[in-house]
């Protein structure tokens, strides 16, 4: 099995659409707005994610680098890295958040795609990564677990319930 990230870029195709069709909109703790999108919507709005790496999102205050996660050749996620931290996102924000296509969910790839993204993290120069996870997302909180990450922060109030904040020292 060959796993590995590949940096969004304006050579998306048919099968991310489709993988970004095969994650819910919206669900605990995250929201895919490519979903219901038109295959012309969608390349319009990656060009938006590509723009984001240098240009800070003004709502967001960052900088933000999106992966897809590659499972021999066919698109498995999505996940992203902030790379503008601030106060807030250095102390109480997440700064990686991530995605798994429903069809793939349950065979650890959630596990590998972080792994592989806190390498990008230290190729970026960071010495420890925050991730927030709402309490009842257990998938998500083993996927941190087992990339050495413990809980700084537990189960703090949301407008949904709660989270806790977890840190993986690199």
């Amino acid at each position: 099995m060959n796993c590995y990230l590949k940096k969004i870029d304006n050579n998306l195709d048919i099968l991310e659409y489709e993988m970004y069709q095969d994650i819910p909109k919206e669900e605990t703790g995250s929201t895919n707005i490519l979903f219901g999108l038109s295959f012309k919507e969608f390349k319009k709005k990656t060009k938006n994610f590509i723009k984001e790496e240098t240009v800070i999102n003004e709502d967001l205050e960052t900088t933000t680098n999106r992966y897809i996660f590659y499972v021999d050749k066919n698109p498995v996620g999505e996940i992203a890295i902030r790379t503008t931290l601030n106060d807030f996102w250095t102390n109480k924000g997440s700064q990686v958040f991530y995605k798994v296509r429903l069809s793939e969910r349950k065979k650890g790839y959630g596990t590998k795609m972080l792994e592989l993204a806190l390498v990008e993290c230290k190729a970026l120069g960071m010495n420890k990564v925050r991730i927030n996870c709402d309490d009842n997302n257990i998938a998500s909180q083993k996927i941190i677990i087992n990339n050495g990450g413990r809980i700084e922060i537990e189960s703090y109030k949301t407008s949904i319930g709660t989270s806790s904040s977890y840190i993986i020292d690199l």
